[in-house]
C-alpha cells in the first residue's frame, strides 16, 4: 500500500488557482490527452483527471468504454448514481458495477461542474483491479481528500 505520508502534487487543471491533487508516495503520474493519469506502482489502481468541455463528453466517455473493454473490464448491472449541489459547483458520483476476470472491480466516475459556464468541467474516473480497491483505500481516500479542497476553491 503507499504510503500516505508523502504526497506529491500534481497539477490537474493549470489556472489561477489551479486544480492540483496530492499523490502518495509510491503512485506514477503521466500526461494524457486531457490532463494526467495516475497510477499505483504495481498498477493495481488508475485514476484519470480529465478537464473538457461539455461538448467532449460523449466523446471522453466513449474513449473509456473502450479502454475498460481492451483491458478486459466487462460492465455487469446499471451505474448508482449520486449528485451533489455545492457552492461553486455540482458533483455527480457514478460507481458502476463491473468485473475484471470475473471478480468484481471498482469502476467509478466522479463529475465536477463548475456552475460558472466559463470554466471546464473535470471527470475524474478511478478503476482498480478487484484487490487494489481495498488495498490502497486509504490512498484513494486521501487523493479525493486533496482534489476535493483544490475544487472548492476554485
Amino acid at each position: 500500500m503507499g504510503a500516505v505520508a508523502i504526497a506529491e502534487p500534481v497539477t490537474v487543471v493549470p489556472g489561477q488557482p489551479p486544480v492540483t491533487v496530492d499523490l502518495p508516495a509510491g503512485w506514477t503520474s503521466s500526461a494524457i490527452k486531457r490532463g494526467i493519469q495516475a497510477k499505483t506502482s504495481d498498477a493495481e489502481v488508475f485514476v484519470w483527471f480529465e478537464s473538457f468541455r461539455p461538448a467532449e463528453l460523449k466523446e471522453l466517455l466513449a474513449e473509456h468504454e473502450s479502454d475498460f473493454k481492451r483491458r478486459g473490464v466487462t460492465v455487469t448491472g446499471e451505474a448508482n448514481i449520486e449528485e451533489k449541489d455545492f457552492p461553486t459547483y455540482f458533483l455527480k458520483i457514478t460507481d458502476v458495477p463491473a468485473t475484471y476476470e470475473g471478480k468484481p472491480t471498482l469502476l467509478r466516475y466522479v463529475a465536477v461542474s463548475p456552475k460558472d459556464p466559463n470554466k471546464r468541467q473535470l471527470l475524474v474516473s478511478v478503476w482498480a483491479l478487484p484487490q487494489g480497491g481495498t488495498r490502497y483505500a486509504t490512498d484513494l481516500n486521501a487523493i479525493f481528500d486533496s482534489f476535493r479542497m483544490s475544487v472548492e476553491a476554485l
